[in-house]
């Protein structure tokens, strides 16, 4: 099974009723839970309330020239909130140092800070909470200055 496949796949459950998935194949085995876990050995990143939309998500399209992009150094899922009840790293708006946290990606049970690599203010917010990115994905627009 690729990837996208299995990207495909985990954004399916996620748009569905359905609860719990578990699927396994010759070369993957997969199991989802909407509710936390009764699965042996299963561990979870922190749940961000789905009841709490981001307001600050841009749904404009953002052209290249409008400052540099701030790139998922991985694949795996993007967390724009620290905890589900904390307040999103950064918005739309906010000026950013470099070295200052802007999210956090989930890989293989991992969570990796995602640090700015320049010092601006923040045009777009360029995904969304809790998908799944690819590695080199632009997360974020970044006006330098």
């Amino acid at each position: 099974m690729k990837y996208d496949q299995v990207k495909e796949m985990v954004a399916l459950f996620n748009k569905s009723s359905n609860q719990e998935m578990q699927l396994e194949t010759d070369d993957i085995k997969l199991y989802l839970n909407k509710q936390g876990s009764s699965h042996p050995g299963a561990t979870h990143a922190p749940k961000i309330a789905e009841t709490d939309p981001i307001e600050s998500i841009e749904n404009t399209p953002v052209e290249e020239s409008e400052g540099a992009a701030i790139e998922a150094p991985l694949v795996g899922s993007i967390y724009l909130q620290p905890a589900p009840n904390d307040p999103q790293f950064v918005t739309v708006g906010q000026t950013v140092a470099v070295g200052d946290v802007v999210c956090v990606i989930e890989a293989m049970k991992m969570m990796t800070e995602v640090k700015s690599p320049v010092a601006g203010t923040i045009t777009a917010i360029l995904v969304q909470n809790e998908e799944l990115v690819e590695y080199h994905q632009p997360l974020f627009k970044v006006k330098e200055g």
